[in-house]
């Protein structure tokens, strides 16, 4: 699911035209101001705040539902307006998956108390996203995207399955695709997506078998605490429904994890099996406000994406060299963590391999699994992410340009959108030049970048010039002379070798990449 929202930045850093020397050179230094708690590169300097958000909301509330809350204080109520105000707003998930993080939000407890249908329609009904959710979930049971790994393929249609069943529409699942899941849901191995896909089956009274992710699970629910991830470890717990005492040991230090799934599950798990005399479980960590809903963790974190596109911007000033050593630690340390999450392997073989490193067995691994991904035959929003993930993995590793058909709103002449600019940028990149040269006919991209940069959005002016440029649009010596100051006002100020989107701005990781690749 990471690489997805790479969205194809441009690998190309400018053609043969004398330019002024551009500035950087304490990039990889300042890159410290957007170092996460993690390691990671943040994908802006901005801290993040307490605002409510969706995840927070579901998992924070499951949370508080389990045992361990302190008596005579109820899980506050959650108002529906301001759920729905939640879920209209709320932009960093696909309609689908804000489906599902409301209706886990108006659950007591996950398999206690299933919000009733009509109160989840109603409040993504007012959200006005009902529709589109309802039509993501069904189009993804039918047919998964080919891009996703088999582990989040799982984990996906058993969310979008709980999310229609929540929604009284799990009739309207053809049972093909109900078979397939159960089938997929034998052979994985991960306890985490198996135990969500075995409980959405038995919703909708199919019965899904854990038998690959049981295997040897008494041996590893007895074994070292270093063998299984905390939240795979109360999830084989709760398949296997049996919490041996390593198990319990290794259990209690996460439920302070800064995950709130994570800490859903662990309380879960703990609570298998107890009887009035086991010990109490602390009180929850998440803090429900007076609406019901739960703000972000105030942990400020990096990710890979950004991560990949400040790399980006190091190599396009040539500093791939000077990365900082607590990124260089980090990847190696995930590079060699067999616990890393399947979906981020592709991204971070991505970034290992833009700076030319060895992280070790799971960048490996996502180097194997980036050749492999399969570009949809057609680009449609349906399988956008999906596309966008396989081709930016095949530009990265100058994997060959993939027959793909791609057609762009017809009244965006001569003007293209940022959306459709950035997929003119990324066909560039995986070396589909034709399609590259029928896309951008009939455009001056070079005076949509002056535009865009007059009206304040660097990334839509940087991937502008880059279009420009692969599909040889002539552009005066002029605009490269003029291009250091009309972005000088785009720099942070505490920080001028980053770049804010817009000006006067906290500097981003992608606005960053977008000006290096502008100056490179």
């Amino acid at each position: 699911m990471a690489i997805a929202t790479v969205l194809g930045v441009s690998l190309y850093g400018g053609g043969a035209v004398e330019r002024p020397g551009p500035p950087g050179g304490d990039l990889a230094e300042q890159l410290d101001a957007l170092r996460g708690a993690n390691d990671l590169v943040r994908a802006s300097r901005v801290d993040a705040g307490r605002d409510p958000a969706l995840y927070p909301t579901a998992y924070g509330r499951l949370e508080a539902a389990l045992p361990g809350r302190r008596s005579g204080d109820p899980v506050p109520g959650i108002r529906p307006g301001a759920l729905a105000d939640l879920a209209r707003t709320d932009m960093l998930d696909t309609p689908a998956w804000r489906a599902h993080y409301v209706c886990l939000s108006l659950s007591g407890a996950f398999g206690v108390k299933a919000p009733k249908s009509a109160d989840a329609a109603a409040v993504l009904t007012r959200a006005g996203v009902r529709e589109q959710a309802e039509g993501e979930a069904h189009a993804y049971l039918r047919t998964p995207d080919h891009a996703d790994d088999g582990l989040t393929s799982l984990a996906t249609r058993a969310a979008f399955l709980s999310t229609l069943t929540c929604l009284g529409r799990e009739g309207e699942v053809p049972r093909a695709s109900l078979d397939r899941l159960a089938a997929d849901t034998a052979r994985a191995d991960q306890p985490v997506p198996v135990l969500y896909a075995v409980e959405a089956l038995r919703a909708v009274g199919v019965r899904g078998q854990a038998t690959r992710a049981l295997r040897d699970a008494d041996v590893q629910l007895h074994g070292d605490c270093a063998g299984l991830d905390p939240i795979q470890r109360a999830a084989l717990a709760l398949l296997r429904q049996r919490l041996p005492q390593p198990t319990r040991i290794c259990l209690q230090p996460a439920l302070h994890d800064p995950d709130p799934q994570t800490r859903w599950l662990v309380r879960r798990a703990l609570t298998v099996g107890a009887s009035g005399s086991a010990p109490s479980l602390p009180a929850p960590v998440s803090s429900i406000r007076s609406d019901g809903l739960v703000a972000k963790s105030p942990a400020q974190l990096g990710t890979l994406t950004a991560t990949y596109n400040a790399v980006r911007a190091l190599t396009a000033r040539a500093q791939q060299a000077q990365a900082p050593d607590w990124l260089r630690e980090r990847l190696q340390q995930m590079g060699s963590d067999r616990r890393l999450d399947p979906s981020d392997r592709v991204l971070l073989a991505m970034t290992c391999h833009r700076l030319a490193m060895s992280c070790g067995p799971q960048a490996e691994k996502g180097a194997e699994e980036a050749a492999a991904l399969k570009v949809p035959a057609r680009l449609t929003a349906e399988n956008r992410r999906g596309w966008y993930g396989a081709m930016a993995a095949r530009a990265e590793f100058g994997l060959d340009c993939r027959r793909t058909s791609v057609a762009l709103p017809p009244d965006e002449r001569p003007t293209l959108s940022s959306s459709s600019l950035r997929i003119v940028v990324l066909l560039a990149d995986a070396g589909c030049a034709a399609q590259v040269a029928r896309l951008a006919e009939g455009t001056d991209l070079v005076a949509q970048a002056r535009k865009a940069l007059a009206d304040g959005d660097l990334v839509a002016a940087s991937d502008a010039v880059q279009a420009a440029l692969v599909s040889d649009q002539s552009i005066p010596q002029a605009f490269w002379a003029e291009l250091p100051g009309l972005l000088k006002r785009y720099r942070d100020v505490r920080f001028p070798d980053l770049y804010a989107p817009s000006p006067g701005g906290a500097a981003s990781a992608d606005a960053t990449r977008a000006a290096y690749y502008l100056l490179a």
